[in-house]
């Protein structure tokens, strides 16, 4: 297969989408799509995000060192889309009704919606160039009662039906095309 070579930018990041929920100073929620996110391991499993520019989620998180990440579904992209393009930083972002309670483990707004929550307590921030990155300790894992038989070392997207967010797209899990180990068979 023949490459080309292309100036490395942010364009192609293609990934699941998570809403990351704040709490204001008011005790009112606030949520945002956050696509920088990833996830590490050291001495437990962290979730990474990287927040640039003013948004109300960063000085939220960096006030309350806590947020969660809640999962995008399918079912609910319209919300996830009202959230990623209204900005918090002028008025509460209440236009769309939606269904929230607080966290188990830290004081952050849970979208009853999401299948898959994480809630997380800061452990390190680092301040990059415009942007800034925070380390984080996954405390809880909240998931809906409807995937408690799922094996958790072999996760069924299919069923968590994750939306795939590519810039300025959304897609959807298709189906599973094989597993860890399948290609010894394909020799």
């Amino acid at each position: 297969m023949d490459k080309i070579n292309m100036k490395p930018a942010w364009v192609f990041s293609p990934q699941p989408m998570y809403l990351i929920g704040t709490k204001n100073e008011d005790d009112t929620p606030n949520f945002c799509i956050i696509t920088w996110l990833g996830f590490s391991f050291d001495n437990g499993p962290h979730l990474m995000l990287t927040i640039g520019g003013s948004k109300q989620t960063k000085t939220n998180i960096m006030r309350e060192q806590s947020f969660s990440a809640n999962l995008i579904s399918t079912d609910m992209i319209w919300l996830a889309d009202y959230f990623g393009t209204t900005t918090g930083e002028e008025k509460l972002k209440n236009d769309m009704s939606f269904h929230y309670s607080w966290g188990n483990h830290r004081k952050v707004p849970i979208l009853d919606q999401s299948k898959w929550v994480y809630e997380c307590s800061v452990s390190k921030t680092i301040e990059l160039e415009g942007s800034h990155l925070f380390l984080a300790r996954i405390e809880n894992i909240q998931i809906d009662k409807s995937l408690e038989d799922m094996n958790m070392e072999m996760i069924d997207l299919e069923k968590l039906d994750p939306v795939i967010y590519a810039p300025y797209n959304y897609f959807s899990i298709d189906k599973r095309i094989g597993g860890c180990g399948e290609w010894r068979s394909q020799r």
